[in-house]
């Protein structure tokens, strides 16, 4: 019986990191060289789902669920201000700096990336494979007798790719058997991973790809 450790709890999420999406067709995929970004206070996914009981003898016989990627949020100290420029698909005056914004604005596309830190020294690396934003909401508050922090809070949505269908990668140092090792974890913010497109009649678990139903069995 495979034993998975279970005490490698979340402790802390860092190192952001985007690179913007050049090519994404049924011929392949590409990105810019990631951008680190400083400053990440917490990162909420949440799963998009479709699903679908069908009844029989009043009990649920059968339950399919689908999903196609996240609605996330990013809290940041602040998104520097070219990033967001561009996630928005703004413009920025060269000769001024003025950053500017126009109806024929339109939104590009990216991976993010992160670092979930684990107990135990483990970590958990994440890249959402394509994403897009929408401007994010911005309370700023005057100065009064004590300082208040105002953080970006950048909502996000991860949508698969068109190359392969895929939505994110994810790596974990704590599974021993997963393969996934510190080395791995190392350089995987170095590029975003590309892997080639699932056959259509190819069954879960073959090749080198085991599905993770049936891993430890």
């Amino acid at each position: 019986m495979k034993k998975i450790d279970t005490t490698a709890g979340r402790i802390g999420v860092r190192n952001v990191v985007v690179a913007f999406l050049t090519k994404d067709d049924s011929t392949g995929v590409a990105y810019e060289p990631p951008i680190l970004i400083a400053g990440t206070m917490q990162m909420t996914l949440t799963p998009r789902i479709a699903d679908d009981k069908i009844y029989g003898d009043g009990k649920v016989r059968e339950h399919a669920v689908e999903m196609d990627g996240y609605d996330a949020t990013l809290e940041h100290n602040r998104i520097p201000a070219e990033i967001l420029a561009r996630m928005l698909g703004k413009r920025i005056n060269k000769a001024t700096g003025i950053r500017r914004g126009n109806v024929r604005d339109r939104i590009a596309k990216f991976a993010i990336g992160y670092i979930i830190d684990l107990a135990g020294g483990f970590v958990e690396c994440v890249w959402l494979t394509k994403c897009t934003v929408v401007p994010p909401e911005k309370n700023t508050t005057q100065k009064t007798d004590s300082l208040t922090h105002s953080p970006d809070s950048l909502p996000i949505t991860s949508i698969p790719l068109a190359y392969n269908d895929d939505y994110d990668y994810i790596g974990d140092t704590s599974d021993k058997d997963s393969g996934f090792t510190d080395a791995t974890a190392a350089t995987f913010f170095d590029t975003v991973p590309v892997l080639p497109p699932l056959s259509p009649v190819e069954p879960a678990g073959a090749s080198a790809e085991v599905a993770a139903t049936k891993a430890g069995k």
